[in-house]
């Protein structure tokens, strides 16, 4: 049964499949795209008995036909009565048929005229086809954990795979110096037996995230907070989400207050644009810089122009888009200059739909122009290009390439080109593509980045953990790349909760903690030595900086030290006093 709003049409009918498991589907459309998940939904009625304690299977297909881009959330609810949820289940909706299996444990018996199974497609719409829908109870004597549950699989998943050998050995070999240490007196003579610490301060590989300016930078007395529709932040919540700022994350872009619509409404009158102008200029850039974040600026153009605020208005009039674009330019690129290092300076060059940049424009040459000016008005800051579907997918892979070789004949190349690589249940592209990928990239185009790196795997929170090692693991060990930085990290505030690294009470997942063990543990450098008679001692570290500490018959000194590739010797004096 499908609710219909007043204001929108809304309607549902049974189509014919073919080349499926099912001859049928259930055919949701509406005229209006939501936000809103409960703006477009379906009710079944669950009919047949179901006690507290029963185990219930839940079987079903469901796809996006026509969409383009990532899949977007749907919500089931398994209601046994009003008001009373037994089980939800938050999953992606794909533009191809995806089976889903579920099993949960009833939480009470299920009123036999009220119980019904809800699906919100509001954000997944406009168009959802849903299939081959099963509620089974087995009663309450079933083992639930012999039930059937959908996974993925993926080549290279295995435990023992042998590209993730060769990987990590890679990683061994390219992402770390050899550091010598002498240590000696003030008179130059060697100091044996001295203790020595190597406490690594940062990665000179850039791991970073998005981040919401409110949640980083507002003030006590600012909190609770509300970043996103219906999203409610506490103090305490972002005295958390600072803290994983702080400790994993070296660089940061801004998800929204750096977009060409967003900072226009900063520079507004209204009471609540000096509010968000305030916790942006004087909270939260003040403690990035305080805490030796960089700045990411996201974005400067965008090129399809038919699903961008502003510049869609412009559609068939490229003069003024022109004269609009460069004067944002030329306000927003000299006012950051202070703090934003890096800018995603042309957005989905690719991109989709019938006016693009290059389509309004009459070719390419716009996006060369674009990059000239840019440089000219932020020339310390490096200048990216970024799209999505050429990791996962693929299909833009040749057209990006064939982006970058033109801006490089064009004399205007990006200065790094970036991948978003958003991955979902039907994308987990095998990492040994990936690197293959790589490669031909970096034939033409040496400095690459993950831009917008996140993986959903609706609720297999293992296979989730088991992909983000692998492509973290890929990424690090590739020489071209500088950074990995992902899209997200807290459910609460995640545009995929599910792939959120921690949940939304701060319990990390099992993908959180392969972030966590990888970057701050496995791939961290923290050592003591102890110097031979000659006062030596070495060890082989991760690139980056460091703080290193020598201590002999109770005389203290450090010095900082960054260690790179062709490797450090230090020569660290021990005072006498």
């Amino acid at each position: 049964m499908i609710f219909n709003r007043s204001m929108w049409k809304q309607n549902g009918k049974w189509i014919s499949v073919e080349k499926m498991p099912f001859a049928n589907a259930y055919s949701i459309e509406a005229d209006t795209r939501f936000s809103d998940p409960e703006n477009m939904r379906v009710r079944v009625p669950v009919h047949g008995t179901v006690c507290k304690g029963d185990v219930v299977l839940i079987s079903f297909w469901m796809r996006r036909p026509g969409a383009g881009g990532q899949p977007n959330n749907a919500y089931l609810f398994v209601d046994a009565k009003p008001e009373s949820t037994s089980y939800q289940y938050n999953l992606s909706a794909y533009k191809e048929w995806v089976q889903h299996v579920r099993s949960f444990v009833a939480t009470g018996d299920f009123d036999s005229s009220e119980a019904c199974l809800r699906i919100n497609l509001g954000e997944a719409g406009p168009r959802v086809q849903i299939a081959r829908l099963r509620l089974v109870n087995y009663g309450s004597a079933y083992d639930i954990g012999t039930l059937p549950r959908s996974t993925i699989m993926y080549d290279g998943r295995q435990e023992d795979a042998q590209w993730r050998k060769e990987a990590l050995a890679r990683i061994e070999k390219i992402r770390k110096g050899d550091l010598a240490i002498t240590v000696v007196d003030s008179g130059g003579h060697p100091v044996s037996d001295a203790s020595v610490h190597v406490a690594m301060q940062k990665h000179a590989f850039g791991f970073g995230n998005t981040i919401n300016s409110e949640v980083i930078g507002a003030a006590k007395e600012d909190f609770p907070v509300n970043p996103k529709k219906k999203i409610i932040v506490t103090w305490d919540e972002a005295q958390k989400y600072r803290e994983v700022v702080r400790r994993y994350f070296d660089r940061v872009t801004f998800e929204s207050e750096l977009r060409p619509h967003v900072w226009k409404g900063l520079k507004g009158d209204s009471e609540g644009a000096r509010r968000k102008r305030r916790i942006f200029c004087e909270e939260s850039l003040p403690w990035l810089r305080s805490n030796n974040i960089n700045v990411r600026g996201h974005y400067v153009a965008w090129a399809p122009m038919d699903f961008n605020p502003i510049e869609k208005d412009f559609v068939g009039n490229p003069d003024d888009h022109r004269k609009w674009l460069w004067e944002h330019m030329n306000d927003v690129l000299p006012a950051t200059s202070e703090f934003v290092t890096e800018w995603d300076t042309i957005n989905h060059i690719i991109g989709w739909g019938k006016h693009r940049y290059e389509d309004e424009y009459g070719g390419p040459e716009i996006y060369a122009e674009i990059m000239a000016e840019a440089r000219r008005l932020a020339p310390e800051a490096t200048h990216a290009i970024n799209e999505g579907k050429i990791l996962p997918d693929g299909y833009k892979r040749e057209p990006y390439k064939k982006m970058i070789r033109f801006l490089n004949e064009q004399g205007e190349p990006a200065d790094i080109v970036g991948f978003m690589a958003h991955f979902g249940l039907t994308s987990l592209t095998p990492p040994e593509e990936l690197l293959r990928v790589y490669d031909d990239f970096a034939a033409i185009a040496p400095r690459l980045q993950l831009s917008e790196f996140d993986v959903d795997a609706g609720d297999d929170e293992q296979l989730q953990a088991d992909y983000f090692r692998d492509v973290l693991i890929a990424t690090f060990s590739h020489p071209n790349f500088e950074a990995i930085v992902q899209w997200g990290f807290w459910e609460k505030m995640h545009w995929k909760p599910s792939a959120a690294l921690w949940r939304s009470d701060w319990s990390i997942k099992p993908a959180g903690q392969v972030f966590v063990d990888l970057v701050a543990d496995q791939w961290w450098t923290d050592e003591s030595l102890t110097c031979d008679d000659e006062g030596r001692c070495q060890t082989r570290g991760f690139l980056g900086e460091y703080v290193i500490t020598v201590e002999h018959a109770g005389k203290t000194t450090s010095v900082d030290a960054c260690l790179t590739r062709q490797g450090e010797n230090l020569r660290i004096e021990l005072p006498l006093e």
